[in-house]
């Protein structure tokens, strides 16, 4: 399994965003967070003894928080007045985790199988319809890979759907039954003294009587403030959170980041911009081409053997999104490695005012 292995290289690449000196006392930061392992539900994070739920997911970053508190933050998971979700419900949102996860690792490969297919294509086209010795059982073999993994994406996706709906349309908890005789006397008020203590199904009926306990998750030092990406991963010894810094600038909308999870240096080209990464580097590549263009770079892996290619991509260039790219080990034993994708798409500007507005909202009436 590699979640040991990679689990190492993230706590390396924490050291990205931190310094040795840990300051103490309170910091000023606005973050987005996302889970490198998988969803974490019911996770939050306390600002003083108020507790900010804020779920994690793998696939995507979460909105931007601000946090003006205690350094270190504290990350933590709520056992709070909220009902227990359902075993359907939980089912549901796991199935729906891994044909999103599936799918993504589907398109890169599709992606790739389409990318190599065309150039075998407009080879042929180029030898008069002729292709090289060997080509045609390779084309024939990219066709089927395509046409296979179509189809999986295909059925995930109507998985996917269908556990989407699971989990934003919940079965109703069915109502408890009826006791069938009603006790009198002693046993009556026994009764009635027990239903008062004893928590209901319905969450605002607990608020008055139980108060929400936390149980920690991880915690993490800011260097400064500023603005923050936030990784929190598993690590044999717990959760650890890593940071990058994403003040303005540093990540920009139109831009790919690239994070080096693999043991030794790889290289991203995309034409004549190089990108060169040591192991747990990181670096950010700006546009490799026009806006709603497509870009085709590589990602070379380097090893006393030479430089070997590890993966191709195709990519899809918009000003207004940014891509975090993973990058990790392949199969033991060769040179590909895998890329795991976060896209964040920038928000829209808010309406511009009317003329004449000075933006103090509408005049009280007289």
């Amino acid at each position: 399994m590699l979640r040991p292995f990679l689990a190492w290289l993230l706590t390396g690449a924490a050291l990205l965003a931190q310094t040795t000196e840990t300051p103490a006392g309170r910091v000023h930061v606005k973050f987005r967070a996302l889970s490198f392992d998988g969803a974490i539900l019911g996770a939050g994070y306390l600002e003083g003894k108020e507790f900010h739920p804020l779920d994690l997911s793998s696939d995507c970053l979460t909105v931007e928080q601000t946090y003006v508190g205690a350094n270190p933050i504290r990350f933590v998971l709520g056992q709070s007045n909220r009902a227990t979700p359902a075993p359907e419900w939980v089912s549901a949102h796991q199935q729906l985790t891994r044909d999103q996860a599936r799918m993504q690792m589907l398109s890169l490969e599709l992606a790739t199988a389409q990318q190599r297919l065309g150039h075998l294509t407009a080879d042929a086209r180029e030898r008069g319809g002729k292709a090289k010795p060997n080509a045609t059982s390779e084309v024939d073999q990219l066709k089927a890979k395509v046409e296979a993994l179509t189809k999986e994406m295909s059925a995930l996706a109507q998985s996917a759907a269908r556990a989407q709906d699971q989990v934003n349309h919940p079965a109703p908890t069915p109502p408890a039954a009826e006791p069938k005789a009603r006790p009198k006397g002693m046993a009556a008020e026994k009764a009635k003294l027990e239903a008062k203590a004893r928590p209901t199904s319905d969450p605002r009926a607990n608020e008055a009587t139980e108060r929400p306990r936390f149980t920690p998750l991880a915690t993490h030092t800011f260097p400064a403030d500023g603005r923050y990406l936030l990784l929190v991963h598993q690590t044999p010894t717990g959760t650890t959170i890593a940071a990058i810094d994403d003040q303005e600038g540093a990540f920009p909308y139109g831009s790919m980041q690239f994070i080096n999870l693999c043991a030794g240096p790889i290289e991203i080209r995309f034409g004549a911009k190089v990108l060169a990464l040591n192991a747990n580097g990181k670096g950010t590549l700006q546009a490799p081409a026009g806006h709603n263009a497509y870009a085709e770079g590589a990602i070379y892996t380097k090893d006393n053997d030479g430089t070997h290619l590890g993966y191709a991509m195709r990519i899809f260039q918009q000003d207004d999104v940014r891509t975090l790219y993973f990058i990790l080990p392949g199969d033991p034993g060769s040179h590909g490695v895998r890329l795991k994708g976060i896209e964040e798409r920038k928000a829209p500007e808010p309406p511009a005012a009317p003329p004449g507005s000075d933006f103090k909202g509408p005049e009280a009436p007289r």
